[in-house]
């Protein structure tokens, strides 16, 4: 057993142990809160037949208090059983991606496939059974959109950023329980991005100061006048009617001095719980020690000397918190008329914004990029037998038992490498022998070297090239497309930037199989001759056993190939990769196996 294995089934149990002891907890306050009731009935009964009117009153006050006490008590009780049940299902996910599962998780991240994209289809990166559905654990909008740009490569790493990647996403890796924290915080509240985007777009906006002590001023006013108002109804000078006029006349005044900020008002009533969340979620970030120096220039900008988002975020939460729609909140609306609240509320939000409204963004920022790295450092905890790849100035790749990230266990590892004069390896074997998973084995690990990521090999070694990939073309109905000329299409587009000078890294799976024999083998030597002398460097899988012969008539190609056998009248596949051209065919075999008659 692992020991990602063992820590989440450990916890898996701690946690739903913990759940079924609050659940008991929960059941015994729910019979309490009603034995209270029927307590508080029978005691009010007896006393009022006694004709002890103030006692009934009294317990029925001491009643009153013992069960809120009870409410209280058993919300704090059931939030921390929540609590519980939400970590048990973090330890339950990591078991299935531990297990291959990850195919059932909900978000696979479908709507980012991109037909134009150099490698992003091909690779699995995005949709069904994908590196995004299988490490994506991210809790904000942002820090998914982050892992997504992370994903896309939209940004390409250097040497240096690579290494801080690898050494940020190591040390997450290590802190399992802490990040199981940050996904619990934003699993109790998704966030909204549209939302997020407003209140960073009100951050940056200009506080209007100089109405404020205006509004303020007559705030105080209304409220000295509703005071004595209380105070002549309660001593008989004045009918309560008038004071009903007047709390009238307060509502009225508070809705004309909190104008200019409705829409901020209903944007905040929306997103107070997000906010919440967020200040929780950047409070156990600040909170917490990293060795990396990118994590730590990363919580850097949290704090300064004499600012802590921690504390300003938490105040920034304790003030939505008094927010509420008067429209449905008796309560509120109460705070309104009596004691203008919503007055003095945009007065502190508007001191707020101009103490912290510049750093706003830059602290979301740092959440998300924090909340898409952990999602990353899942490989590293779950995968504890993977390498980081040691990076190289060449155009080289090296890999000593490298296999498919995505099978799991079930993969079988192979030793490749494309060094000094190698700069193409045509990889040849029958139908289903394994070269389109070897060329994605690559590909998907080169890939993860490159986000700072660990890989699944012994050893792996690489230069940093752009992947370019043709290995899934389709037809395009609507634009006259055949899936031949798409082959065509994305080829021109790896040949223009090895042209303009791009280290490339391209993998070609069977290419030209849309046309006949001669054509794919004439248009895959010209093919080749072309990424070899503009400085590409990648692997072709064929069928074309001729095409092998371009070994021996240059030095920068070298053969490879993926062999079958039989047992019992059927063929089996090893997945092993040799030297050398395949001398092997299957296809009238597979036919038989299938059952078409061979005449």
């Amino acid at each position: 057993m692992s020991s990602a294995e063992k820590f989440y089934k450990e916890n898996i149990e701690n946690n739903k142990e913990q759940s079924n002891l609050l659940s008991t907890k929960v059941n015994l306050i729910g019979w309490s809160r009603l034995a209270v009731v029927v307590l508080c009935l029978i005691f009010d009964y007896i006393l009022y037949k006694q004709n002890k009117l103030i006692l009934a009153m009294i317990s029925t006050t001491i009643f009153v208090v013992l069960f809120l006490f009870l409410i209280i008590y058993h919300n704090n009780i059931f939030e921390r059983k929540k609590r519980f049940d939400i970590l048990a299902k973090i330890n339950e996910k990591g078991i299935k991606r531990l297990n291959g599962e990850f195919k059932e998780f909900e978000d696979d991240g479908t709507e980012y496939l991109d037909n134009g994209h150099s490698f992003i289809n091909d690779l699995d990166i995005f949709g069904k059974n994908s590196v995004f559905q299988y490490i994506n654990s991210t809790v904000t909008k942002g820090g998914r959109e982050a892992l997504v740009k992370l994903l896309k490569r939209e940004k390409t790493l250097d040497k240096n950023e690579i290494m801080h990647n690898q050494k940020s996403i190591k040390e997450l890796g290590l802190k399992a329980k802490w990040r199981q924290q940050i996904i619990l915080e934003g699993t109790l509240e998704k966030s909204n991005d549209i939302d997020i985007k407003s209140l960073i777009q009100w951050s940056k906006k200009n506080s209007d100061s100089s109405s404020s002590p205006l509004r303020i001023a007559i705030a105080f006013t209304f409220m000295l006048v509703t005071a004595v108002f209380i105070y002549m109804c309660s001593m008989g000078l004045m009918p309560v009617s008038v004071l009903l006029l007047d709390l009238m006349v307060n509502y009225c005044v508070v809705k004309m001095l909190s104008k200019a900020m409705k829409e901020e008002f209903k944007l905040f009533d929306t997103i107070k719980r997000h906010v919440s969340v967020y200040s929780k979620i950047l409070a156990l970030i600040e909170d917490e020690d990293f060795e990396s120096s990118y994590l730590a220039k990363l919580k850097a900008k949290l704090k300064d000397n004499n600012l802590s988002c921690k504390d300003e975020m938490k105040r920034l939460s304790a003030i939505l918190d008094w927010m509420g729609n008067s429209a449905y909140n008796a309560y509120y609306l109460l705070l309104n008329v009596f004691l203008f609240s919503d007055v003095f509320l945009i007065k502190k939000l508007e001191k707020w914004r101009d103490k912290n409204g510049d750093r706003l963004e830059e602290w979301l920022e740092v959440m998300h990029e924090i909340d898409s790295l952990c999602s990353v450092a899942n490989l590293s905890f779950d995968n504890e037998e993977w390498i980081y790849p040691t990076i190289i100035n060449e155009n080289e790749l090296s890999v000593v038992s490298v296999g498919h990230p995505l099978i799991g266990k079930r993969a079988v590892k192979n030793t490749f490498a494309l060094k000094g004069d190698q700069k193409v390896s045509l990889i040849t074997g029958s139908n289903m022998s394994g070269k389109s998973t070897f060329l994605r084995t690559l590909g998907v690990n080169l890939f993860f070297a490159y986000i700072g990521a660990p890989v699944c090999a012994k050893e792996f070694s690489c230069g940093i090239m752009n992947i370019y990939t043709c290995m899934r073309t389709k037809d395009n109905l609507e634009e006259s497309i055949s899936s031949f000329y798409a082959e065509i299409l994305r080829i021109k587009i790896l040949i223009e930037a090895c042209k303009k000078g791009e280290r490339v890294f391209f993998l070609l799976d069977e290419i030209f199989k849309g046309t006949n024999s001669k054509d794919r083998h004439t248009g895959a030597t010209v093919l080749i001759k072309q990424l070899i002398k503009y400085g590409g460097v990648g692997l072709v899988s064929t069928h074309d056993l001729e095409l092998c012969s371009l070994e021996q008539e240059n030095k920068h190609i070298i053969n490879y190939n993926f062999r079958e056998f039989y047992e019992d009248n059927k063929i089996k596949f090893d997945y092993i990769l040799r030297r050398g051209k395949s001398e092997t065919q299957n296809a009238i075999h597979l036919m038989k196996l299938a059952g078409i008659e061979i005449i």
